[in-house]
């Protein structure tokens, strides 16, 4: 018969399913409270970068003045989100400064110690790009690519006359120079009295715009199209003799030197100033559109001529600077106070100033036309542009000169890498090339017997560069010649210099500067005419009225040097030595005495 259990038997509990419940919930409790622990880190962490741990922070933002106040708006307005960057509190500072002072400024410094204007900048916002790439040959200065906060395209302010002249004719880019040099230019375009066009560019800073219109006709005058302008096409003739007309009307609508601005803004408050319109100096200013709409609304009834051909824009870009004043947090506080601009909800403030965000138009115009950009100019590199603000700043001025050149035997002498008389071909070419065709240029060369029992043989006649000589131009006629030539004997130098001299005068230009060039590498062999003779004949030949100078280059030594000396400041003219044909300096000299 079964047995049951004693009533004192009790029935256990497994222990397996009591200690699998218990781990679970002390994983869970681990967990939970892991999830806590790390968000108190977090908030922690939140709460030790909103008290700057590491101390307040300036970002120095250095901008051109037309679009300083905009930005210290915008930071006034960054400041209220309380940024903070690597556990740094950023507060912004800005100081207005034209971009070429800045440009020089950081150049000096090469990334050391800042002698510019306010404190040392590690954002830098230029009128335009034009700025950043002057700064090409500084390597690292500028951290990364610069992007646009706003644009401006580069245009005339006119009288509504004048520019709706200019519209009417579709002028373009590159017609400015002829409009600029020809006293009937205006004239023929429906504007009876009114002359020359007087177009003011003015060199010094804060005159951006006249560099960026210089690039315009450089892009137009070359066929470069939308650009960039290249080295070549900006050291070519056509564009330095294009941008010389510009420059040389641009002061003369300025004659009184103290009157003349330096910048585009007191350019543009002289054009606006005027007057009598047809009469009156400057006619047009080349300003930015937002320079233009920033002006007093209405004055004198100024408004927006946008020459045909591929527009400059001033892009305002924002240039991070890499320097020892510069450290990480002020980089990247710089970096995100850029993108900060950019973003869509500031476009506000910059187009109520004139500006133009993301292609739209500014967000009233006045009296100022909306001018709709066909092609934005693409910009040059630092050195294409140093090329053509120098031209601007140096225009080569047409002028009547003949250049009277040794080619005695002394010339075959070797130096460098050719003789005397190659090295001096080749830097007589290098000046034709960027010589205007408004010059009146000449060659002639000296040695014994040349021509018949003449000393000297002109080899192309005094004239226009435009004129035909032969099968093509005068320029071209120079050009062979000066390939052509070989050396031959000995030294003429007094009969070939009075022969030239004469012929000089005769031919006197009155409406420009008349002179010759002697170049000579030796001293005169042919003893016909004494050195006092010779002094003599040329003031005899002088004509009241009719100054003609006597410039003197000579290579190497030379015993013929107090005579030649002596002849050059007879005529108000200028003696030059230089040691060697091979180099800079006889070109430099070269460019001084033609240009």
């Amino acid at each position: 018969m079964g047995q049951h259990r004693g009533a004192e038997g009790t029935r256990g509990v497994s222990r397996g399913p009591v200690i699998a419940v218990g781990a679970v919930i002390a994983v869970v409790l681990a967990v939970v409270g892991w999830f806590q622990l790390r968000d108190r880190i977090s908030d922690q962490g939140t709460q030790a970068a909103q008290s700057c741990v590491e101390g307040p922070a300036v970002l120095d933002v250095t901008a051109d003045p037309d679009i300083a106040p905009q930005i210290q708006t915008l930071a006034d307005r960054y400041a209220q989100t309380a940024p903070v960057v690597r556990d740094h509190c950023i507060t912004v500072t800005v100081t207005p400064a034209t971009s070429q002072t800045v440009v020089d400024a950081l150049a000096a410094s090469a990334g050391k110690d800042w002698s510019g204007p306010g404190p040392a900048p590690a954002l830098w916002i230029p009128q335009s790009t034009q700025s950043v790439a002057r700064l090409s040959g500084q390597t690292g200065l500028i951290d990364g690519q610069p992007k646009s906060l706003a644009t401006s395209p580069v245009l005339l302010a006119a009288p509504v006359p004048l520019a709706q002249a200019l519209i009417a004719s579709n002028v373009g880019w590159q017609d400015l120079a002829r409009l600029q040099s020809d006293p009937n230019g205006l004239p023929g375009i429906g504007l009876p009295g009114w002359g020359s066009l007087k177009l003011a560019l003015p060199t010094g800073p804060g005159s951006d715009p006249s560099t960026q219109a210089a690039e315009a006709v450089a892009a137009a005058v070359s066929g470069a199209g939308a650009g960039p302008v290249t080295e070549a096409q900006a050291a070519s003739a056509p564009v330095v003799s294009a941008l010389s007309s510009l420059a040389v009307g641009s002061a003369a609508a300025f004659p009184s030197a103290p009157d003349k601005p330096a910048a585009t803004a007191d350019a543009l408050s002289a054009l606006g100033a005027q007057q009598d319109r047809r009469a009156g100096a400057p006619h047009a200013v080349a300003v930015t559109e937002q320079q233009l709409y920033a002006a007093e609304p209405g004055v004198n009834a100024l408004t927006a001529f946008l020459p045909a051909g591929a527009t400059p824009m001033a892009d305002h870009p924002g240039a991070i600077i890499s320097a020892g004043w510069v450290d990480e947090a002020r980089s990247r506080a710089a970096a995100e106070f850029v993108d900060y601009l950019r973003r869509p909800e500031q476009a506000t403030v910059l187009r109520d100033a004139g500006f133009r965000v993301d292609g739209g138009s500014p967000s009233a115009v006045r009296a100022v036309p909306f001018a709709p950009i066909d092609a934005p100019l693409q910009p040059a590199t630092g050195p294409v542009v140093d090329t053509l603000s120098r031209t601007l700043s140096n225009p080569v001025v047409p002028r009547r000169s003949t250049v009277l050149l040794d080619v005695s035997g002394s010339m075959s002498n070797v130096e460098g890498d050719g003789t005397r008389l190659t090295n001096t071909t080749a830097a007589l070419t290098e000046q034709l090339n960027r010589t205007p065709d408004s010059t009146d240029l000449g060659l002639w060369i000296y040695s014994k017997n040349l021509d018949g029992a003449k000393a000297y043989k002109v080899a192309v006649p005094t004239g226009s560069l435009t004129d035909t000589v032969g099968t093509g131009t005068r320029r071209q006629a120079i050009d062979t010649a000066l390939h052509s030539l070989t050396p031959a004997t000995a030294t003429s130098t007094y009969s070939a210099t009075l022969a030239a001299y004469a012929d000089a005068v005769r031919g006197y230009g009155a409406d420009r500067p008349n002179s010759v060039l002697l170049i000579t590498d030796g001293p005169n062999d042919d003893t016909s005419i004494t050195a006092r003779q010779l002094l003599a004949s040329i003031r005899e030949t002088t004509v009241d009225g009719k100054p003609v100078r006597i410039d003197v280059i000579t290579i190497g030594e030379n015993s013929d040097a107090d005579t030649l000396r002596a002849l050059a400041e007879q005529t108000g003219g200028s003696m030059t030595a230089v040691g060697s044909s091979q180099g800079p300096e006889l070109r430099a000299a070269i460019g001084q005495a033609l240009g």
